[in-house]
């Protein structure tokens, strides 16, 4: 704090020598005048930033699943892809020799058409939507291979899924290591931070997207080190938009699924609405076909850096009453937090009829649980009860309260700009 108050000593004792010089020494020190004040900005800023940080950190839950790479907890894995700045994504799309592309065709147009039609439908939509909920501090450079790459070994043989995680996650590895050989004379894979590996929607017998992360694998090119990759099968052509593939980099940025992985896939490769009986519509990582556009939850976008301390409200003396502003506008607090166990919080964020949440019919403030003792798939996040899927009517509209073990948000006021909560505990 002292420093501010010797810049603010500065910027007045130059202002009062100004009158007395020249109009070029005026010119001069109004620069420095201005420069200085720019600084006495920055540092305030930086107090601020300082403070915040000390007044949330008793809401910045510890890491503790025990096993696995995706957590909703703090600090992410150094291990997955940055979360701010610009990030590099190469994308491949492979054929097989019993899963044509084409149908067997191999005009070059043709094909070079039709992979770019692919590259916008599944991909390109992610980039909008990762920077949108970083508000443009994340941002994805899709760089494709726009031609079909033959994978050497057979389909049903070596890459086709496997009815067990681990099986899934070597066919996967195998076919994305396959990818990467074939592309390299053609590729420069440095910089690269994560790849895409889209097979044909004729190869049936790989389904749904898939994350593989480090340490449990890992590629070489170009003699780099990448440790984050992604696969789409068959299934997710139908849904496009980016959505997929942006739910599969909040993988490889260390986020966990927040649906119930342990439902079991139909016959079409899609899982049911009790899959999604944790966290319902609510974020990317809870919707199980990844094909909904949906606001990120404030909690993630805190664990990612997309969120300041100074736009978390971390609560622990009650009553109190916070001011919440919708997550798609700018400024403002983002997130209450109530800290309940040194594993568990209660997480209260204002939802809009927009951005990524136009489909709701609903607006007002949602309440969800954090555990970060849960692994990703078994609920380590949850909104209302587990027992029905949550929709837009979890929703807290003006007078409607949250109560839970003693505990109790209720929306006081709702206007344009947000909502004002208050906060009472047993």
């Amino acid at each position: 704090m002292w420093r501010i108050c010797v810049v603010l000593l500065g910027v007045g004792l130059l202002a009062g020598c100004a009158s007395s010089r020249s109009p070029e020494q005026v010119a001069v020190l109004g620069a420095d005048v201005a420069d200085l004040r720019e600084r006495m900005k920055e540092l305030q800023e930086q107090v601020a930033e300082l403070t915040a940080s000390r007044e949330v950190a008793a809401c910045r839950l510890p890491y503790r699943t025990g096993a696995g790479l995706l957590s909703v907890g703090f600090p992410i894995s150094p291990k997955r892809i940055p979360a701010s700045g610009n990030v590099n994504v190469a994308v491949l799309f492979v054929d097989f020799q019993e899963a044509p592309a084409l149908q067997g065709g191999t005009a070059t147009d043709d094909e070079q058409t039709l992979i770019q039609e692919m590259f916008v439908n599944l991909v390109f939509g992610a980039k909008t939507y990762l920077k949108d909920m970083s508000y443009g501090t994340f941002d994805v450079t899709f760089r494709p291979l726009f031609r079909w790459l033959r994978m050497p070994h057979s389909l049903s043989g070596l890459y086709a899924d496997s009815g067990t995680s681990l099986g899934q996650g070597i066919s996967r590895f195998m076919l994305i290591k396959g990818a990467i050989g074939l592309a390299d004379p053609d590729f420069n894979f440095e910089d690269i931070d994560s790849v895409v590996v889209i097979a044909t929607p004729e190869a049936d017998s790989i389904r749904r997207a898939n994350a593989l992360l480090s340490p449990d694998w890992h590629f070489y090119p170009d003699g780099q080190t990448i440790g984050n990759a992604i696969s789409l099968g068959s299934s997710d052509w139908q849904w496009p938009g980016g959505f997929t593939i942006a739910h599969e980099l909040g993988h490889n940025l260390g986020l966990p699924d927040l649906y119930d992985t342990s439902v079991k896939l139909d016959s079409e490769g899609n899982l049911s609405d009790e899959a999604d009986r944790f966290a319902g519509v609510f974020g990317l990582m809870a919707d199980s076909s990844s094909h909904s556009p949906a606001e990120m939850f404030a909690w993630s976008r805190w664990q990612l850096g997309w969120l300041r301390d100074t736009q978390v409200a971390c609560v622990t003396s009650f009553p109190t009453s916070v001011q919440l502003t919708p997550l798609p506008k700018p400024g403002g607090i983002k997130a209450v937090v109530v800290p309940l166990t040194e594993t568990t919080a209660l997480v209260v964020e204002s939802r809009r009829i927009l951005g990524y949440d136009s489909l709701l019919r609903k607006e007002g403030a949602l309440v969800y649980k954090i555990d970060t003792s849960v692994q990703s798939g078994k609920g380590p996040i949850v909104v209302g009860s587990v027992s029905k899927p949550p929709d837009d009517s979890a929703l807290l509209g003006p007078g409607e309260a949250w109560n839970s073990d003693g505990y109790s948000v209720t929306v006081k006021e709702v206007t344009p700009e947000g909502d004002l909560v208050e906060i009472t505990a047993p």
